[in-house]
């Protein structure tokens, strides 16, 4: 089996809900509103970010679009209706709740919470097989599993047992509600999430007999699988928690973005790259629109909100009331168009007529019909509002905040934190301890705006009261050397066409420290398709083989010491 290597070049979620109303400034606390769970533009995406959800959310605004845009073909329709049944062929979707401590490292707190999680059982087959964990992200998951290479096709195959726990604090999984910022300090950490997750798996060990000696052969070896912020934290459980997690498979992991040795500009600058791969000359085209919109709102001064509405097509009233000048106007709007496309660009697979980029740049930026830049981009606005469902004949730019007081366009991730509470949670999570630096280059579509750690702790100590610990979690875990940290049995994956690869890993480390490349991958999209299905591109058709290829061996490696 070949390892692919890093490519020459070294490149480094879209948001929408509830305007914050700011209807108390006094209270701190935080509650969690049912409404917001459910919506699942987190993958934040993402992450990190549910890719099953948001490939039927995409699948679903694309067919509304089909009729709208009269140039959309019937083949790219039949395209998305296989979309829709490729996401409907995981069962596990119903939840169920375990009882968390709300706290592992406060024996004094003896409160505990509903933790959501889903679990897939029909392959299992018992003692001595697989547990695949499917680490919780930052975001809910209301629509149950969604990885199907994952929880139907390896599941199958090793008659494994499959969990998929919430992340704390996302989705309906609320430890404390409402919740104070000196309380999310204390208890949304990274420790605490991963022992919830194990505390799951050591829940259903102990219910299916299997043999906690790993020499028994009624041993269940655990596999903990992960996608962006998961695959993070995936490669964590592995690195330091080796007695309970045997093998790590985490898909887009950008370990170099937390560990601070990433460029931050090649995050946009891989988002540039594949538009323009994807629809040649859109790069330009909306370089050249964003630039010129840049300077026409700036121009407009004091008059920036008529020059929104009425050039723009921004609805009335819905400019948040923290932007007071044209300058600031202009720096939000372009932020909504960078992370709608890195949005775009995360699930940009296959690389073809189908995709969101695709059509966003073919129906608007390199459409002669649009003849200035303020027509282009009035009507990108009317793609996110098609894009996130809401049939509005102006754009409501409200729509892009997440809740909670002093919330802003710009977040914590310039890749977007996403809307509503989870999006306010992972804001909150990004200015704590993981801190993505992502700004936007020269070389980028998009106009220049370096990233900051002084933009940063500004923005976390306005809205939250904490203070940016960008080098904590390295502190603590030492991820940014594995061979010193001991570190076996990871398997990366990455798509190069994911912007998420810039602060990846590209190479493989030793024969259990892995890397598998796909060139026409986008982010995780090894985890998102059934291979039975057949809708992969060939290099990810001979990456699901290879990493089965790689965790079969790895079992067997396990098995081989049991008697």
């Amino acid at each position: 089996m070949t390892q692919s290597t890093s490519p020459a070049y070294q490149y480094g979620s879209i948001p929408v809900v509830t305007p914050d109303t700011h209807t108390n400034e006094q209270d701190e606390s935080i509650t969690h509103e049912e409404e917001s769970a459910a919506f699942f533009h987190n993958d934040r995406r993402r992450g990190c970010r549910a890719s099953g959800p948001i490939l039927l959310a995409t699948g679903i605004a694309l067919l509304f679009l089909a009729g709208f845009y009269s140039t959309t073909s019937s083949t790219n329709t039949h395209k998305k209706k296989k979309m829709w049944q490729k996401v409907q062929r995981s069962p596990g979707d119903t939840p169920h709740y375990f009882s968390q401590k709300v706290d592992h490292f406060d024996s004094s707190n003896t409160d505990t919470w509903p933790q959501r999680y889903f679990i897939e059982t029909k392959f299992f087959r018992g003692p001595g097989h697989p547990i695949i964990l499917v680490v919780g992200g930052e975001g809910g998951i209301d629509t149950g599993m969604f990885y199907p290479f994952v929880d139907q096709y390896l599941a199958e195959h090793w008659g494994a047992l499959v969990l998929h726990p919430e992340h704390r604090f996302y989705g309906v999984s609320q430890p404390v509600d409402p919740v104070t910022n000196e309380e999310l300090v204390q208890l949304l950490t990274l420790p605490n999430a991963i022992e919830d997750m194990l505390a799951i798996v050591r829940r259903f060990k102990h219910q299916y007999q299997c043999n906690p000696d790993k020499t028994s052969p009624h041993y269940c070896p655990v596999i903990a699988v992960g996608g962006s912020y998961p695959a993070f934290v995936a490669t964590l459980m592995r690195i330091h928690y080796p007695d309970q997690v045997d093998i790590a498979y985490a898909s887009s992991a950008p370990l170099k973005l937390w560990s601070m040795e990433a460029d931050p500009f090649g995050y946009m600058d891989v988002v540039t790259r594949v538009t323009d791969q994807v629809a040649p000359g859109c790069a330009q085209a909306v370089r050249e629109t964003l630039a010129a919109v840049d300077r026409q709102i700036r121009q407009a001064d004091e008059d920036y909100i008529h020059f929104a509405r009425h050039d723009l097509n921004i609805c009335p009233g819905t400019i948040p009331t923290y932007i007071t000048n044209a300058e600031l106007l202009s720096q939000e709007m372009m932020m909504i168009v960078g992370y709608t496309f890195a949005d775009f660009n995360m699930f940009a697979y296959p690389p073809d007529h189908s995709t969101d980029l695709y059509d966003v740049c073919h129906h608007v930026f390199l459409n002669d019909h649009y003849k200035t830049p303020t027509e282009k981009l009035s009507q990108f606005w009317k793609y996110v509002e098609f894009y996130n469902d809401n049939l509005l004949d102006c754009f409501d730019m409200s729509s892009q905040l997440p809740a909670g007081h002093h919330a802003s366009i710009s977040g914590a991730d310039w890749s977007g934190v996403g809307v509503g509470y989870d999006g306010m949670m992972f804001d909150f999570h990004c200015c704590s301890t993981l801190t993505p630096a992502i700004g936007f280059s020269h070389e980028s579509m998009f106009p220049y705006r370096p990233w900051t750690l002084e933009w940063l702790t500004q923005h976390c100590e306005r809205r939250f009261q904490v203070t940016p610990k960008p080098y904590k979690l390295l502190h603590m875990y030492h991820f940014d050397d594995l061979i010193r940290a001991n570190a076996t049995k990871i398997l990366f994956t990455n798509g190069l066409n994911d912007m998420w690869s810039a602060g990846s890993l590209l190479e493989s480390i030793s024969d259990d420290l892995l890397v598998i490349n796909m060139v026409n991958g986008a982010h995780h999209s090894d985890l998102s398709n059934h291979p039975d299905d057949h809708l992969d591109t060939p290099d990810v058709v001979e990456a699901h083989q290879q990493i089965r290829a790689v965790l079969e061996q790895w079992l067997q490696e396990i098995r081989d010491q049991q008697y």
